[in-house]
């Protein structure tokens, strides 16, 4: 197996893990219940260190401001995805 293969299966592996973690935490932001709960807390401790830089990028823009939904999150999730579609091309 080429080195380029072996990074390309963990950079793949990480980023998928990532997505997974964004997803259980946009799912437990939902549910009020769950807001509290321990598996919110890491998913948030996983993921905020991304999207909070990337958060405080785009409340620059007022429009931002003003729209009810992360936009930030959404961004984050679709260049982690595009990450892992790439480095999946190279296994």
């Amino acid at each position: 197996m080429k080195i380029i293969s072996v990074l390309a299966i963990i950079i793949y592996g990480i980023l998928t893990a990532f997505e997974c973690c964004m997803l259980v935490r946009a799912i437990c932001s939902w549910v009020p219940s769950f807001r509290e709960s321990k598996i919110y807390s890491f998913t948030l401790m996983i993921t905020e260190p991304i999207t909070g830089p990337i958060r405080e990028l785009f409340m620059r823009f007022d429009w931002v401001r003003r729209c009810p939904l992360d936009i930030s999150f959404f961004v984050v999730y679709i260049l982690v995805t595009a990450l892992a579609s790439f480095a999946y091309a190279f296994i």
